[in-house]
């Protein structure tokens, strides 16, 4: 098709791309997520980068066996943060940055791939219901290990897509690396691998040899994982089996989320972008009805805000962390230690990595609360710091409180200062 001839379509596309990228990126570092989880894994690269790469990947924030053994995931995706954090110099908002045009790259590979298996027109309904989604909105502002399962999954369905028509070898081992990878980004990607490597053997003309050369794939991608096991008594195999095992006897324990499926969102898209297809040959009055909809329902969800960050506490957002680990540093702080008083996160992990890595303060250890000369709180400026509970916070007594600043209306800054030291 010429350019001539399909200008309305790529017009249409451009303005398509031009919202989207202005969706994602609007009042960016007042919308990005900065919690915990994206701090431990930026603090989990930057000691790559600062100490030594290791085999050890992300430890889970909430996976944890019965015998007290931690999952960790694959360090490939820490891996892939190194470049970056070097690249942007360990500032949160490039890094985020990076992982929305991921998102929106992501939507253009759909495009691309989605009109060459189908039409220019399926394609342009595809991304659209991709891109406009409020899942992938939401995951477009902030770093997760998985933000790559909707890439690996796309890449996944034109492999096949491609095998089932050349049945080539390379077609297999490539399956099986990005099988690989994904599965050590996301371990119930497992019931996703054991599909792909079904629908190899059934259309395999050398059933057997695909076989091997999709598990060699397979391990490739898992080799810092295969490695660490060789060397540690096979702690990630022994881990994961021990959690299988805990989730059988207690099925409560472990849910699954849609966050477990990313790799699916891509093919549910190209799917809904035949059906649009389909009835916009019929009526395309209700299949552009039916677009606006989706377009309105998504922008107007829960996950889905243009003035604050969805998924941390209310008020607070990446930009008050920021200024926060700021004054901190400016009071050249030595011995001494971080907290906040949210849920989850009473060691204050984003500014830990904010103190280190861009401020150049090291803050003492998480297990290292009573050795401090000084606790640097933040908290509601309500909070009740003296007869708090919680153990970073009441390990450190005797103190006296001081008032360094007040961020906002919902957030300040305190200086514990020990009175024995």
């Amino acid at each position: 098709m010429s350019l001539k001839n399909n200008w309305k379509i790529y017009l249409i596309l451009l303005v398509t791309f031009s919202i989207v990228i202005f969706i994602r990126f609007y009042n960016f570092s007042n919308r990005i997520n900065f919690g915990p989880e994206q701090a431990i894994s930026l603090i989990t690269t930057g000691e790559y980068i600062k100490d030594k790469i290791t085999l050890i990947g992300l430890p889970s924030t909430q996976r944890v066996t019965s015998t007290g053994h931690i999952i960790f995931s694959s360090p490939i995706f820490n891996y892939a943060l190194i470049p970056l954090e070097l690249i942007f110099n360990f500032d949160p908002i490039l890094i985020t940055g990076y992982f929305a045009l991921l998102n929106i790259i992501t939507g253009l590979i759909i495009y691309l791939l989605t009109k060459k298996i189908f039409s220019v027109q399926v394609a342009l309904f595809a991304v659209i219901l991709f891109l406009f989604n409020g899942y992938m909105i939401y995951h477009s502002l902030f770093i997760w290990i998985v933000n790559y399962l909707p890439l690996l999954g796309l890449l996944t369905i034109y492999l096949l897509f491609l095998f089932r028509q050349k049945n080539r070898k390379i077609f297999s081992l490539a399956l099986g690396l990005i099988s690989g990878i994904a599965f050590g980004t996301e371990y119930l990607y497992l019931f996703t691998a054991v599909f792909v490597l079904l629908f190899l053997i059934y259309y395999s003309k050398n059933k057997f040899k695909d076989f091997i050369i999709f598990m060699l794939g397979f391990a490739v991608g898992n080799l810092p994982l295969i490695l660490f096991d060789l060397k540690h008594n096979f702690y990630y195999f022994g881990t994961l089996y021990q959690y299988l095992i805990d989730t059988i006897n207690s099925p409560g324990q472990s849910k699954l989320s849609y966050y477990h499926f990313l790799q699916f969102w891509p093919l549910l898209t190209i799917i809904g972008g035949v059906i649009l297809y389909k009835i916009f040959r019929i009526n395309k009055y209700i299949a552009l009805l039916l677009i606006a909809l989706y377009i309105f329902m998504n922008l107007t969800s829960p996950l889905v805000s243009f003035n604050e960050a969805v998924g941390m506490n209310k008020g607070l957002n990446y930009n008050l962390l920021n200024k926060a680990a700021q004054i901190i540093a400016d009071n050249k702080p030595e011995k001494f230690n971080v907290a906040t008083t949210w849920d989850f996160d009473s060691q204050a992990h984003p500014l830990r990595y904010l103190l280190r890595f861009r401020y150049e303060m090291i803050p003492l250890g998480i297990e290292e609360y009573r050795n401090a000369d000084n606790i640097y709180v933040m908290t509601n400026p309500t909070y009740d710091i003296n007869n708090a509970s919680l153990y970073e916070i009441s390990s450190f007594r005797p103190f006296k409180t001081e008032l360094l600043t007040n961020l906002s209306n919902d957030y300040s800054v305190f200086k514990l200062n020990h009175l024995n030291k």
